[in-house]
């Protein structure tokens, strides 16, 4: 049987309009959430917002000419909440929501302070932890804030080893790892975990040997506003090497981060989706929920079954996310 279709929230993103920055606010979406029924919540895991045109001259997603809302002329920087610090809060606050990062950012923890911090959330919340982890991107957040940024191929090495690392933390009793990056020798991690095994581990990117890795070490991945087309041809070849490091392919599983608009008029929707040029058409799902539920259900005839939501001014306009989880979630969860 097919697992059920999951939606999450994501709170933030570092793109303005895409991020809550007061904590009440986002207390509220969350809890909102749950009550709607929502699998999960997450946050990024950044340090400062950009505005739009910055994000596509920086990620090179969009089109960086594009008329965008915020610009050069908003703010320098608008309030966002550190990562760890709210969903930390939040699964004080909520009950059986899932809570997530979207994702970790390798280079800004030692991995194996990461497992620790992951495994006591996990203890705090009852099991509700959804551990996201990536190889990093943001170049200029990196150089803000004094941290080294290697080439993309080192840090997907690093990526992978605090995989491996982490899930020795959270499984033996005294891990030991020498990996090419990092070490830990005796690496206590007590309390562990509830969830057994371990927590699910999501790796966030698209490159191939990113994606490789998770395939190898991880329990799914999530790539950002790909097309139903796009998992279609990746998810056959991520089984397979699934199957080459003696893994068992139908416990890897492919999550898609999208943009949802929701609106019951399919004009407004569109002059939503116009001040997020930035993100590419394959990532946007705009318009009436029987659009946005034609849309979606691509995704789930493909075999993807979590899909992770961001919802433009979701504290501003909070009936677009009244109109998923009342209209779209219940469609999704019956398929």
């Amino acid at each position: 049987m097919a697992p059920p279709v999951e939606l999450g929230l994501i709170l933030s993103l570092t793109v303005r309009g895409l991020f809550i920055g007061s904590y009440e606010k986002l207390r509220e979406a969350a809890l909102e959430a749950e009550r709607l029924g929502f699998h999960s919540v997450w946050q990024c895991d950044h340090f400062f917002s950009v505005d739009p045109k910055a994000y596509a001259e920086i990620s090179g997603k969009g089109d960086p000419d594009a008329d965008v809302s915020g610009g050069d002329a908003g703010p320098v920087t608008l309030p966002l909440l550190d990562s760890w610090v709210a969903i930390s809060a939040l699964s004080r606050d909520t009950k059986t929501i899932r809570l997530g990062h979207l994702v970790n950012c390798v280079g800004y923890r030692n991995p194996a302070l990461l497992g620790r911090m992951a495994a006591t959330l996990d203890v705090i919340s009852g099991g509700r932890l959804e551990f996201g982890i990536g190889a990093g991107w943001l170049e200029p957040e990196y150089n803000s804030y004094g941290y080294p940024f290697p080439e993309p191929s080192v840090r997907v090495e690093q990526m992978s080893e605090a995989v491996q690392l982490i899930r020795r933390m959270w499984t033996e009793p005294a891990p030991s790892f020498r990996g090419k990056h990092f070490q830990i020798e005796n690496a206590y991690c007590d309390p562990p975990p509830l969830q057994k095994p371990s927590p699910p581990i999501w790796v966030g990117g698209e490159g191939d040997k990113l994606l490789a890795a998770a395939a190898c070490h991880a329990d799914g991945f999530n790539s950002r506003w790909w097309p139903p087309e796009r998992f279609a041809e990746r998810i056959p070849e991520l089984a397979e090497t699934c199957r080459q490091a003696g893994r068992d392919p139908e416990k890897f599983r492919p999550s898609v981060m999208l943009m949802l608009i929701p609106e019951k008029d399919a004009a407004v929707a569109e002059a939503a989706r116009r001040s997020f040029a930035v993100v590419p058409d394959s990532g946007v799902i705009a318009g009436t929920p029987e659009t946005c539920i034609q849309r979606l259900e691509a995704y789930v005839r493909v075999g993807v079954r979590r899909i992770l939501l961001t919802i433009p001014d979701v504290d501003k306009k909070p009936y677009r996310l009244l109109l998923a989880g009342e209209e779209i979630l219940p469609v999704l969860r019956d398929l």
